[in-house]
């Protein structure tokens, strides 16, 4: 007994995905997307923070710099 057959090719039609497309009497709903506004400013904030945090890195890193 051969366990390892070549695979065969059967001839079969089309298979179409229609569970998907809308029917003839589907009548489509108006939706809207409510976008969370912390998921929107959050970035923003991050990187507002960390420009503000080298700014002050940098102007105390200056301040203490003798004077010429």
């Amino acid at each position: 007994m051969d366990t390892n057959l070549p695979a065969t090719l059967e001839e079969t039609g089309l298979a179409l995905d229609t569970a998907l497309r809308p029917q003839a009497d589907h009548n489509p709903q108006e939706q809207s997307v409510h976008q969370n506004l912390a998921v929107a400013l959050l970035p923003l904030a991050i990187i507002a923070f960390l420009v503000i945090s080298f700014v002050a890195a940098a102007w105390t890193f200056l301040a203490a710099l003798p004077a010429a």
